[in-house]
């Protein structure tokens, strides 16, 4: 158990590091003095409560209500969810143009969705879920 889960933990943590770049870099494009600020931190943490938070979730594979394997809608609605303070910071702040803010907040959502369903699917396929990561097979 301890080897997958470990395994499913570093590939969640590998890529959501990667995504926060990716996010602070198109970030940096419509405000260049994101690097070291308040909100560069905040976006770091935020998206390695993402990471975690879709590292710990692989004893969910079935949804409890429909009955269908969810583990690509597990991820994206956690990227979205965890998503919302930063995506209504930027709906609320002064810094952002008014006119360009509701497509901020949107487009921040709707990344996050896509990063956590791309986290929870590599991280599933290499790492392992459910029952997989309970027991030890036998040989």
């Amino acid at each position: 158990m301890q080897k997958k889960f470990l395994k499913r933990f570093l590939i969640s943590i590998v890529l959501w590091i990667l995504f926060w770049f990716v996010c602070t870099w198109l970030a940096s494009s419509s405000n260049p003095g994101i690097w070291w600020s308040a909100l560069m931190w905040d976006l770091l943490f935020n998206r390695f409560l993402i990471g975690l938070v879709i590292a710990m979730m692989w004893v969910y594979t079935i949804h409890p209500v429909l009955w269908f394997k969810c583990f690509a809608l597990r991820g994206a609605f956690f990227g979205a969810v965890i998503s919302l303070d930063i995506a209504i910071g930027s709906y609320i702040s002064n810094t952002v143009d008014p006119a360009t803010q509701c497509r901020v907040f949107w487009m921040t959502i709707l990344a996050w969705a896509i990063y956590g369903l791309i986290i929870d699917i590599v991280a599933t396929k290499f790492g392992g879920q459910g029952k997989e990561l309970l027991h030890k097979k036998q040989k």
